[in-house]
């Protein structure tokens, strides 16, 4: 393999200290990064997603029963429940799969590839 296809990059940091990224190194990393700042991505994504999925549908659902309760749908109303339906949406398409990645280690988007 010569250099031009090679996947290589040799960083010297100080004399003594060379980075080396190859495939075979970058292979072997892990998400979420280890130390204080993996420790504290991990514990985020664990306790402020099941809060904002348990209380962000409810809030929707108030707001969709408020709405539904007027004579008039106005322009405005008809937004907000059209934004009141797209977030509840994205709750559960966005932060529920990304919260069981990283609490139950189990990427359930690759679950369900049919491939």
């Amino acid at each position: 393999m010569d250099a031009t296809t090679k996947f290589a990059s040799n960083v010297t940091l100080t004399e003594q200290e060379t980075f080396n990224a190859t495939s075979s190194n970058v292979s072997g990393w892990r998400f979420p990064p280890v130390g204080y700042y993996g420790d504290t991505s991990a514990l985020l994504w664990r306790v402020i997603p099941p809060i904002l999925i348990s209380i962000g549908p409810i809030e929707n659902a108030m707001t969709f029963f408020v709405l539904l309760r007027q004579m008039k749908m106005t322009p405005t109303a008809v937004f907000l429940f059209a934004l009141a339906l797209s977030d509840t949406l994205i709750l559960y398409s966005g932060s529920l799969p990304g919260w069981v990645s990283v609490t139950l280690g189990v990427d359930i988007q690759l679950l369900s590839n049919p491939g």
